[in-house]
């Protein structure tokens, strides 16, 4: 008995060395636990050196970025629109499951029981920071009440009105005269200053836990403002136009050209002002084009800071855009549509131990996915979310994949395949677009018999049920 009882109390303390032993290691794996930088960009196209380098838009350091780990050069929205796109990407659950159709759509309210991408982070030991516009602004984009995303966070601050009191743009009656509408070069403190200037004070705070960093930088979004310096780099007389051939629309439905034409004040009117007036399209352009680059340095800074801190090595980077934006093309100067322009974004992701500098992954693929993406990276329990985790393709980025799903209000979806666009509206009108021949999808092919079994195919990923 004696012998038994020794072996047993043997046996119990070699059980708690064991325990013990495996808790000090899921600490010490808990306390080397990667930072997150989770950069957002608000309507930033594709129209970037980072898809191109023959592109009009100079994103230098989106592209050092990219170099530092896997750009997706496929990468779409959920949602060609703030609210919907950035619920979609903080919650992993798809506008079809949520109702989040529209910027007017509060979130929050929809999903009470959500529980967000950063909040999910501090419930399993990060501590969390954000600033800028992360969830879209306004009373829509409401955190859910006593459910806070983050334990610090700076609001985005409203844009700063010109000196002189008067927008840039030239316009005194109508929307385009509010200042939120003005386009130009702009002699005021921009916001997104202020967001990262409070972003590389964060990096600079101790931390006892792995941190989860969210900067979310506004430009290009209206107002397209910039600075003097980088209105240099755009010489009005050297603005690249898109090309917007006449009839563009005549293939498409009524849905389609409604979408188009939401707020059809911006269109109608730049396209009727003279273009050397500084309200016409080309200046619009311009505009948008030195904003986009502003934005670009925004996110230098940001890396710049993070490599100052010598934690780069053990940070998991990502940024990516909320949807893309029309310049006049499709008659649109939004985004609210279901084309290509509209919704395919600068998406990146460097993981360290995980992908390789420099890859590029030509797979479709969706921002719904970051929320699993992110969790599966930072060694976290999986979440109950639509999304599917990019892991495999940061690992093999040619293994087959799927294609991505955009919402545009309910019934409304397109499904984008490595080749093809397919879109369809809630009456029943198709669009079918060959990009190996028409990255503008100028022609509808969706009318013709000998595309149906591709039409076909891509149905196969429509939602079969919506909220």
């Amino acid at each position: 008995m004696k012998r038994r009882s020794f072996l047993r109390s043997l046996s119990v303390g070699a059980a708690i060395l064991v325990m013990t032993s495996c808790i000090t290691t899921v600490c010490q794996a808990a306390n080397k636990r990667p930072d997150v930088l989770f950069i957002a960009i608000d309507d930033m196209n594709d129209w970037t050196t980072l898809f191109d380098k023959d592109n009009p838009i100079k994103t230098p350091n989106m592209e050092r970025l990219a170099k530092r780990g896997m750009f997706f050069n496929k990468a779409y929205c959920a949602s060609p629109a703030c609210c919907p796109s950035r619920a979609a990407i903080m919650t992993g659950i798809r506008p079809h499951n949520s109702g989040v159709y529209d910027n007017n759509n509060a979130w929050a309210k929809m999903m009470p029981n959500a529980i967000t991408l950063s909040r999910y982070f501090a419930q399993n030991g990060y501590e969390t920071y954000g600033a800028g516009k992360i969830f879209h602004h306004g009373s829509a984009g409401a955190d859910i009440v006593g459910k806070p995303s983050f334990e610090k966070f700076k609001k985005m601050l409203v844009a700063r009105k010109p000196k002189s009191g008067k927008n840039h743009n030239g316009y005194t009656s109508g929307n385009l005269s509010r200042i939120w509408f003005d386009w130009g070069q702009h002699d005021q403190k921009l916001i997104d200053l202020d967001t990262v200037e409070w972003c590389e004070q964060a990096m600079d705070t101790p931390q006892e836990k792995p941190r989860f960093l969210a900067a979310g930088i506004f430009k290009p979004h209206l107002p397209f403002y910039a600075d003097a310096e980088t209105f240099k780099k755009y010489p009005f007389d050297d603005t690249v136009m898109p090309e917007m051939p006449d009839n563009d629309l005549d293939d498409v439905s009524p849905m389609a050209i409604k979408m188009a034409h939401r707020e059809h004040f911006i269109y109608s009117n730049v396209i009727m002002d003279p273009e050397d007036r500084p309200g016409s399209l080309k200046k619009m352009v311009q505009c948008y084009q030195a904003s986009a680059d502003f934005a670009d340095q925004m996110v230098g800074r940001l890396l710049d800071k993070l490599d100052e801190t010598g934690k780069a090595d053990n940070t998991i980077i990502i940024l990516w855009a909320d949807h893309g934006y029309h310049l006049g093309d499709k008659e649109s100067c939004v985004k609210f549509t279901l084309w290509e322009k509209a919704n395919h974004v600068p998406f990146i992701i460097i993981a360290p131990g995980v992908t390789k500098p420099g890859t590029v992954c030509t797979k479709p693929v969706s921002l719904v996915d970051i929320y699993p993406t992110l969790v599966e990276l930072a060694g976290l329990p999986a979440a109950k979310v639509d999304g599917k985790s990019l892991v495999p393709l940061l690992r093999d980025p040619v293994q087959d994949w799927h294609p991505a799903l955009m919402t545009m209000g309910k019934g409304n979806h397109a499904i984008r395949s490595d080749r093809w666009r397919y879109i369809r509206y809630k009456d029943g009108s198709e669009e079918l677009y060959d990009h190996s021949k028409d990255p503008w999808e100028w022609t509808n092919l969706a009318t013709l018999s000998k595309y149906a079994d591709v039409i076909a195919e891509h149905k196969k990923w429509l939602p079969t049920s919506e909220k």
